[in-house]
């Protein structure tokens, strides 16, 4: 259907309905062993997901990249974040699964951006070849908020993403304009780390108080998407103890096999002992949204509740 001027009617953006249907977007985080970002100027953001002009070189890693996931089973991410300086030699930053998640390396060499793929074969297929990069200072604290602002992907992440990430730079927190890594309608979304949490529906507010951890983390329970460094129903039962437990929670070791609704969730605690959960991951009503602001088709949301729960401690 058509305008009277003859132009097609405007879709609504993804991220409002999905607001609007009150979506859980709880267990929608990619499961990650490790990760690597790409500090890449926007304009290479592009280039790097232009598949048709992509070198022999480039093509061949990705296809590496497959058999790696293939026979390890582990998930790897990959995210492009704009360097503070445009137009600076490539650096990435490489995130390995470790504790309560992930521990980072710097590096940059003197290539340029468009040297990309070399950032990923050094740091996730060939990492002995990290000798010839020079390592960079690494935070001592604090947490880093990848947001995507991909608007060219999907409006809803421009429209949202971009006063998020303005947000956290201009209250001097550690943000990140970031390019697309999944979940339009859940704009704003953000990737945070080194926690491997990924947050959904941000707005400029919430955002600062999520850096900042302020309150308590039932506060935000509805806009996480879940612990990265866990599989997507075991995410269910990761974000009812980080209620329960807090803030601290973060900081313990957690690990996850899934069988159907049955999870099995053991943990280590920073300072000794540990526990593990039996829980059960059950379905609720589905939804039913579109998942671009470009494209006005339904696809079925899956949504989740806890079921049976039972949990034994280990002390020290």
């Amino acid at each position: 259907m058509t305008s009277a001027s003859g132009t097609a009617p405007r879709l609504a953006l993804c991220a409002d309905l999905s607001r609007a249907a009150n979506e859980d977007p709880i267990a929608t985080a990619p499961h990650w062993q490790e990760l690597t970002v790409l500090e890449l100027d926007v304009p290479v953001w592009a280039r790097l997901r232009d598949v048709a002009n992509w070198t022999p070189q480039q093509s061949g890693l990705f296809g590496r990249l497959r058999d790696k996931v293939e026979a390890s089973g582990a998930g790897f991410g990959l995210l492009m974040s704009a360097p503070p300086t445009r137009g600076a030699p490539l650096a990435v930053r490489h995130y390995v699964r470790a504790g309560g998640g992930y521990s980072r390396r710097d590096y940059v060499t003197d290539l340029p951006q468009d040297a990309w793929a070399d950032g990923l074969i050094d740091t996730l297929l060939e990492p002995e070849r990290l000798t010839a990069w020079t390592p960079r200072e690494v935070p001592a604290q604090g947490v880093d908020l990848h947001v995507c602002t991909h608007g060219t992907v999907d409006a809803a992440c421009g429209r949202y993403g971009v006063p998020v990430y303005q947000a956290l730079v201009g209250a001097g927190e550690r943000g990140w304009r970031t390019g697309h890594f999944g979940g339009h309608r859940l704009a704003a979304t953000a990737v945070e780390l080194p926690s491997g949490l990924l947050w959904a529906h941000l707005t400029p507010e919430l955002v600062l108080k999520i850096a900042r951890r302020e309150g308590h983390p039932a506060d935000y329970a509805r806009h996480l998407r879940g612990y990265s460094g866990l599989p997507a129903l075991a995410q269910v039962v990761d974000r009812e103890l980080l209620v329960r437990r807090g803030w601290s929670w973060l900081d313990a070791d957690r690990q996850a096999e899934v069988r159907g609704e049955a999870v099995h969730l053991t943990y280590r605690l920073p300072g000794g002992g540990g526990g593990e959960v039996w829980a059960t991951v059950r379905p609720a009503p589905s939804l039913h949204l579109p998942g671009s602001s470009h494209d006005a088709g339904l696809s079925e949301v899956r949504q989740y509740r806890l079921g049976e729960w039972h949990e034994r401690a280990v002390r020290p």
